[in-house]
């Protein structure tokens, strides 16, 4: 299967947000287009316009005019990733008064997704006009449409809170928004998933384009975001006993770059493997990196990548994995191989160890046992610079040392959180079925372990929320799901005081929800109220 065309994709976006978003004016950006040209009244024009509203996902992840600030809206200020030593914006983990509503990190991701929902109203409202003569083709177009436009207002209200709702193209300068409240928006979103679920096929030619199988995935992380645990472990159950998924084994092949189409992937953000064509592409291989450049034996290169230093993993999110939780190495960097001779302590050659950070401390006399005890740091010795790394988003591929992009595919939902959905969903439904929410969390868990029988597992007894917010934890670290999980189980207060050392001081309830932009507020000629606190 090939993938969705990225290259395609690219141009389309580029050439619809030309005509759509010329000016300069922020909030026409978000709200206004014009897509007279008449290539938009073709069925080609069509086709440019939908690969368009997907481009909107991959700017947000990394392709926006920062890079940063979709990751960083995701990633940090949680009780498993909490800042490392650089980056400006620090105070989305230290929740203090810089994080408010002039920041780029919350302007360019709503613009983004506002440009991604006049996109997809372009193609809703167009497409019956033009592709007249094959409904099914038709039916397909509208389907994809309607999902995009459903997914990213469900980005925006999770963020947000109530927003502005518009199912109109907007052709022309306008300024009038009003927030719509969720009890109204919820519905709308879920029409449009379910629309989709109806209307797409079961699978697509294109890997990354949106089949029925996605929608039903996205209705069971919706339902389970609004408390409906019966209609989301209805959605989930079916995904798991009837769809084309399967959880690869052992998980450290999940994420072998080469593996990135795997059959576990429900639906992922797609970058070009030319990088060209994404404008920098995933830019994830930078940030979770700790800087192991500058410690004796190493230097920078393609392989190891170039460390931002910007999240960290917290000690809590490091010693939630047993010793045998398979997981840990698949999700964490802890050796490093000396690349540099030239700096390297006496006895380390090229491609020996020369970098350890052991899950177990190691005593000091057990450090100097070793030629590289030098670079030998335990827990305690962590510090911003000093740290696990990820796995998931290394980008040895990269054409240089100093090179900044990634081609890596952002995963929005894969088959393990389907069957953690289950899980929870079972448990908290109206009439909770611990034995299927045991059954659920512990395939995840035997995949994880290594291991084919529920009996060679640390026993579970029942399964509540905790317990599904540590499994969700390990399974789905730096996956940028985090920050959503908290909030929309009323946890992230308390767990970021427990967790988060630097941003346990400043963190509030309010901080629940992200600023609305102050571009927004101030370019809209009705009342657009402020998110409380800030």
């Amino acid at each position: 299967m090939k993938k969705l065309s990225v290259h395609m994709r690219k141009i389309s976006l580029l050439l619809i947000l030309s005509i759509l978003f010329s000016c300069s004016d922020v909030l026409e950006e978000e709200l206004t287009g014009d897509l007279t040209t008449s290539i938009f009244n073709t069925e080609e024009g069509i086709d440019f316009a939908l690969n368009g509203a997907y481009s909107a996902f991959t700017t947000f992840i990394g392709s926006s005019g920062n890079r940063e600030t979709g990751w960083t809206l995701i990633a940090m200020g949680t009780d498993t990733y909490t800042n490392a030593s650089d980056g400006n914006f620090k105070y989305f983990n230290n929740y203090n008064t810089d994080l408010n509503a002039s920041t780029i990190v919350v302007e360019e991701p709503w613009g983004d997704f506002y440009k991604g929902i006049n996109t997809a109203n372009a193609v809703i409202e167009r497409a019956p006009n033009v592709i007249t003569d094959d409904p099914d083709k038709l039916a397909n177009v509208l389907g994809q449409a309607r999902f995009l436009r459903g997914y990213y207002y469900y980005w925006l209200v999770r963020v947000w809170g109530p927003v502005h709702y518009t199912d109109q193209e907007t052709t022309g300068a306008e300024n009038e928004a009003i927030r719509m409240s969720l009890d109204q928006l919820y519905p709308k979103i879920i029409e449009d998933m379910e629309f989709a679920e109806q209307n797409l096929p079961s699978s697509q030619d294109d890997f990354g384009r949106v089949n029925s199988w996605i929608a039903k995935t996205a209705l069971a992380d919706i339902y389970l975001t609004m408390k409906n645990y019966d209609k989301a472990a209805q959605y989930a159950e079916d995904i798991i006993n009837n769809g084309p998924y399967n959880l690869v084994k052992p998980v450290k092949d999940l994420w072998k770059l080469n593996n990135e189409d795997n059959s576990e992937v429900i639906w992922s953000a797609q970058f070009a493997d030319n990088l060209q064509y994404d404008n920098g592409g995933n830019p994830a291989h930078l940030f979770f990196l700790m800087e192991y450049d500058k410690l004796p034996g190493m230097l920078r290169d393609d392989e190891n990548g170039r460390p931002w230093k910007r999240f960290k993993p917290t000690n809590y999110l490091l010693n939630l994995y047993d010793l045998e939780d398979e997981r840990y190495d698949a999700t964490f960097t802890s050796v490093w191989f000396s690349n540099n001779s030239n700096s390297a302590p006496p006895g380390v050659n090229p491609g020996d160890t020369a970098i350890w950070l052991p899950r177990v401390p190691i005593s000091q006399l057990e450090k100097d046992s070793h030629p590289f005890g030098v670079n030998i740091f335990n827990q305690d010795d962590y510090t911003e610079k000093i740290f696990p790394s990820s796995k998931k988003w290394v980008q040895p591929n990269r054409g240089s040392a100093n090179e900044t992009s990634g081609d890596r595919d952002f995963i929005a939902w894969r088959l393990a959180e389907v069957y953690l959905i289950a899980s929870e969903a079972n448990a908290l439904k109206s009439a909770p079925d611990q034995t299927k929410s045991l059954q659920y969390l512990n395939e995840i868990r035997m995949r994880a372990y290594g291991v084919d029988n529920v009996s060679a597992l640390p026993s579970i007894s029942s399964v509540n929320i905790d317990v599904i917010l540590e499994e969700r934890a390990k399974e789905l670290a730096q996956e940028g799901k985090r920050w959503f999980d908290l909030v929309r189980t009323g946890k992230l207060v308390e767990r970021v005081k427990l967790h988060n050392p630097a941003g346990a001081p400043n963190i509030q309830g309010f901080h629940m929800l992200r600023p609305i932009p102050l571009t927004q507020i101030d370019r809209s000629s009705t009342e657009f109220p402020q998110n409380p606190g800030y």
